[in-house]
């Protein structure tokens, strides 16, 4: 099996189509699925506590959402993820520039995609030896998060205190990973995780005569207007849509408009489900991948 991946079915389409005739590979493909993000809305109201199976660690936790321009300078390569940190003084510097205070640009342990992980305890005996696994968790929970097993984004997870136990024997992978992904993700459920869907903005021209048709297309798939412009005998519609409305788009906008419109899309990031339809996404995207139909609750990572 291959997995494809694009803008949206159209681009699959494409790709399809080129392996068939290009490559002359006959191929069997599902239904497309959209890929979503976990992400919290606000901080999380106090720190949650993660212990390990043993009882004898315990990590304390804080998330809150990461500053969009933090986010941005992540995207653009200003900042860099995924990489070890070799100059930390300079990148401190930088994260005070964003105005972050001087504990908080120190603490910085490690920024895998959009999340940022801090280490803002002081002074815990043993902890740099343990603070590799609780990275390997960190980036366990950026990869799979607690509400659908998809990946999270915009996360700054702060480490504010931990308990370990003496003896190397008892703080091992098999401790420290299980026990800080629990906090981290308890951390997330209470300040209530929130699923994040891909948006894509939609270029539409059309005859003037059947603009409103189109438009209509764009309206029933839970889209905004932003624009519209008319010049001459053409119109042309600015729009932002959800990624998961635009299944069949293609041949409903020819159908609508007698074949007449041009369309085009280009990415425009994540927005949030709206609150009464994710229940029923998380649901389904749980039931897709084997999990049980809903999500745990923070008790469940209180364990």
């Amino acid at each position: 099996e291959h997995l494809i991946s694009g803008m949206g079915e159209l681009h699959l389409e494409i790709t399809q189509y080129r392996i068939v005739n290009e490559q002359k590979v006959e191929i069997n493909t599902s239904p497309p699925i959209v890929v979503y993000r976990e992400s919290i809305p606000r901080p999380s109201p106090t720190y949650f506590e993660g212990k390990s199976p043993n009882k004898h660690n315990k990590f304390y936790v804080e998330v809150e959402p990461l500053e969009q321009s933090i986010v941005d300078a992540i995207k653009s390569g200003d900042i860099p993820a995924g990489k070890p940190i070799k100059d930390k003084k300079a990148m401190a510097l930088k994260f005070q520039e964003f105005g972050w205070g001087k504990d908080e640009a120190k603490g910085l342990v490690w920024i895998q995609e959009t999340n940022i992980m801090l280490d803002m305890t002081k002074s815990i005996q043993n902890l740099h030896e343990t603070m590799e696994l609780c990275k390997d968790a960190f980036i366990e929970a950026c990869n799979r998060g607690p509400l659908t097993n998809e990946k999270t984004m915009a996360l700054k997870v702060k480490l504010v205190d931990a308990k370990l136990h003496e003896d190397s024997i008892h703080r091992g992978p098999g401790q420290v990973i299980p026990a800080m992904r629990s906090a981290i993700y308890g951390s997330m459920v209470t300040a209530g995780t929130v699923l994040m869907e891909p948006y894509q903005k939609v270029f539409i021209n059309v005859p003037n005569d059947v603009m409103g048709a189109a438009a209509r297309e764009i309206q029933t798939r839970r889209g905004e207007i932003i624009d519209m412009k008319s010049e001459g005998e053409i119109t042309t519609i600015d729009s932002i849509c959800p990624v998961a409305e635009m299944f069949g788009f293609a041949s409903a906008i020819r159908s609508a408009t007698q074949g007449r419109a041009l369309w085009s899309t280009e990415n425009a990031g994540f927005r949030p489900v709206p609150r009464d339809l994710q229940p029923t996404v998380v649901k389904k995207i749980r039931e897709r991948k084997g999990l049980k139909p809903d999500p745990p609750t923070a008790d469940y990572y209180a364990g």
